[in-house]
């Protein structure tokens, strides 16, 4: 196990409240940078433990202190009360209004420690008619218009592969944390953050909605493909996938050279990208029969040498093994307690020549529950009477 922590938010707490994918992750960044992120679950425990044989939990929680306590005693929420006095930064994911009936809304936070940066990450955010609706990745993909645009052109459309917008959200998450926490140092004020994944899949669609309110045109599925750019897709080499990014006309020269296109190179209507867009139907065809004399390695190498963006369709199991990310070192591999040894991505923010550290597996369900409370002013007694009366959870293994 990896035993030296990034300090850049040392003495920075956050109560996480959270649970599923989106803020989690958001939280998984602050603790990789070193904040003290203390995960609140119920004694049921957080409903995406199991998610994925556990590999959500695993991933998410990562470097996170985990405390269990039953929010619907008083002696529970009082437990949480004295966590969020200290602490700097509260983050929750519950349907808006869920966690005001737990006790724990902003207004009567604030009054508990005004300098508390209160964070909540939904499906459609904090206002709004669609405010109540429960939110997921998915969701946010068909509401943006992602959905629509993603998938071969004469098939259904399809979710994207993973959960970008989960993962992009708790990265806006983090990102507003820490503008809040520099915001803080100057005006010593707490304040709200209100994230949805709507809105960050409305954001990443950003460059659609600027196209369309220029032109009236509805972007199209591609497949593989970009609108902007052909030859650019995903072709079918003799031995597997590989993709070409043909994004300049210069780009064109050096593929054709490269890999022994040039008629079409010397054919006057697919010499500019303009051209080349306007009979992309054609010129894909063409290419992709070509494409079927070589092998991937080839294609690759080739087209490396000269300088065209290109790439081999690799698995999961083959990134892992990739030259680059070993090189750039940022897969870890940690033995979890619970389910043995597993690889971790680290979180790909260079500085320095370093990206943090694993420090530690996700928690066990209130494996942290004694030492919090005892961080908080309880007694053992005191804690040993919580953990007896099922107020407060203890580890399970």
């Amino acid at each position: 196990m990896v035993s030296k922590k990034t300090t850049t938010l040392e003495g920075v707490t956050v109560a996480d409240f959270s649970h599923a994918l989106a803020a989690p992750y958001g939280s998984m960044i602050l603790a990789d940078m070193g904040a003290d992120v203390i995960k609140i679950e119920s004694p049921a425990g957080d409903m995406s433990r199991p998610a994925l044989g556990g590999a959500w939990n695993i991933m998410a929680n990562r470097n996170k202190r985990g405390i269990s306590v039953d929010l619907k005693q008083e002696q529970g929420k009082e437990i949480v009360r004295k966590i969020l006095q200290k602490a700097d930064v509260l983050i929750e994911s519950f349907t808006p209004g869920v966690i005001g009936k737990l006790g724990f809304g902003y207004e009567t936070v604030r009054a508990i420690n005004p300098k508390l940066i209160y964070c909540s990450i939904s499906g459609f955010g904090q206002t709004g008619p669609y405010k109540d609706m429960r939110g997921f990745d998915v969701v946010a993909q068909a509401f943006s218009g992602i959905m629509l645009n993603t998938g071969e052109p004469d098939c259904p459309p399809v979710r994207v592969g993973t959960s970008a917008v989960d993962m992009g959200s708790g990265m806006y998450l983090a990102l507003g944390i820490l503008l809040a926490l520099m915001d803080r140092e100057k005006t010593g004020e707490g304040q709200r953050i209100d994230i949805s994944l709507f809105e960050t899949a409305l954001s990443w669609m950003s460059p659609y909605t600027v196209g369309f309110s220029k032109t009236g045109v509805l972007p199209q599925r591609l497949g593989s493909g970009y609108a902007a750019f052909c030859p650019y897709k995903v072709f079918d080499a003799s031995d597997g996938y590989v993709f070409v990014g043909v994004a300049t006309d210069q780009f064109w020269k050096y593929f054709c050279e490269s890999l022994d296109f040039m008629d079409l190179y010397e054919n006057p209507k697919y010499l500019k990208t303009k051209g080349r867009l306007e009979n992309r139907i054609e010129l894909d065809d063409l290419v992709q029969k070509g494409m079927k004399r070589f092998k991937v390695a080839e294609v690759v190498e080739k087209l490396r040498t000269a300088g065209v963006p290109v790439a081999p369709l690799l698995s999961v199991a083959q990134t892992l093994e990739d030259p680059q990310a070993k090189a750039r070192d940022i897969f870890v591999s940690m033995d979890h307690p619970e389910y043995g040894p597993v690889k971790f991505t680290r979180t790909p923010i260079v500085r320095s020549g370093k990206m943090p550290e694993v420090c530690s597996s996700s928690p066990f369900l209130g494996e942290h529950t004694r030492e919090v409370m005892a961080e908080v002013g309880y007694s053992k007694e005191q804690i040993d009477e919580l953990i007896s009366s099922g107020i407060a959870i203890d580890v399970k293994k």
